[in-house]
């Protein structure tokens, strides 16, 4: 029997989507079957016992992740944190290499779970896009303001994608590796 897999995500602008549809790509291509959902519209109905695992993941915007995502953790952080789950974090932030960004990325996720009381088996962090087409006007000069401060190079009249998809495929692999080992081990 095939495992099955949820992957919810909260997205602002359709980055963080994106990578969730990656992850269920990966995990299908892995034979696990996925099924990837907008928390939002799953809501708080939601029947967590017909899954194996459970993979969230939410975009960061003014330093918290996404507040609709985090009241959903914390009303399901028992049944996730009993079963195989992960959770990745989107951000610009993660976009820089130092050990800055780095401390700021894990201070963020370690402030969700510690909000929420999820233990969530794995977690990562990915860098983002900066999307201008997508965002509004006062978000779009906001977005280039802090997009030339940071990188005084970039074009600010393109979309730019800092993810590491290769990152994103190595975590969905690894979690659905973690799953098909879980299921095949003999208790003894």
């Amino acid at each position: 029997m095939k495992q099955r897999a949820i992957v919810l995500y909260a997205s602002t602008h359709g980055h963080t989507r994106r990578i969730a549809e990656r992850i269920g790509e990966r995990f299908e291509a892995a034979g696990v079957v996925a099924s990837v959902r907008d928390v939002a519209d799953y809501g708080a109905v939601c029947d967590l016992g017909k899954y194996d695992a459970a993979v969230l993941g939410a975009s960061v915007h003014g330093g918290h992740h996404q507040k609709v995502m985090a009241e959903w953790i914390a009303q399901h952080h028992t049944r996730l944190t009993a079963m195989p789950s992960a959770f990745f974090s989107v951000s610009l932030t993660a976009a820089d290499d130092t050990d800055e960004a780095r401390a700021s990325t894990r201070a963020m996720i370690d402030d969700l779970l510690d909000d929420t009381g999820w233990i969530p088996q794995a977690t990562a962090t990915f860098a983002g896009a900066l999307q201008f087409e997508e965002y509004h006007l006062p978000t779009r000069v906001l977005m280039r303001l802090i997009a030339r401060r940071h990188d005084p190079k970039v074009d600010v009249h393109v979309d730019t994608d800092y993810t590491d998809w290769a990152a994103v495929d190595r975590f969905a692999d690894d979690v659905a590796a973690s799953l098909q080992t879980q299921t095949t081990e003999v208790p003894s």
